[in-house]
C-alpha cells in the first residue's frame, strides 16, 4: 500500500473556469492530496503540469464530477482546467 498522508489544514476554494485555459491552483512542493469538483452545468478539462486543452486531459463531467489527486507520490505542479463556454465553477481543497 501507499504511504498515508496526514494533513490538518488546507485550502477550500472555488475557481470560475474560462474558455481559455485558467489556473487552479499553482505549483505546491508541499502537496498531499488535492479534490476538484465540477459545479457547473457543463464538462470542464484539467490538465496537470500544462495548460488545459479543450476535449483533452482529464474530464469532470456536469453536477459533480471529480479528480482526487493523493497517494504515495501525489502531484507537486499546476493544475488547469477550461471549460467550453468559460464562467463555470470549480470547487476545490488543496493540501
Amino acid at each position: 500500500m501507499g504511504q498515508e498522508h496526514q494533513f490538518s489544514s488546507g485550502t477550500n476554494g472555488k475557481v470560475t473556469v474560462g474558455a481559455t485555459s485558467t489556473l487552479v491552483s499553482a505549483p505546491k512542493s508541499n502537496r498531499v492530496y488535492a479534490l476538484l469538483v465540477n459545479d457547473s452545468d457543463e464538462t470542464i478539462y484539467i490538465a496537470l503540469g500544462a495548460a488545459a486543452v479543450l476535449n483533452q486531459g482529464i474530464p469532470l463531467f456536469a453536477s459533480g464530477g471529480s479528480l482526487t489527486l493523493d497517494g504515495k507520490y501525489p502531484f507537486k505542479g499546476a493544475i488547469y482546467a477550461i471549460s467550453t463556454s468559460g464562467t463555470k465553477n470549480l470547487s476545490y481543497f488543496d493540501a
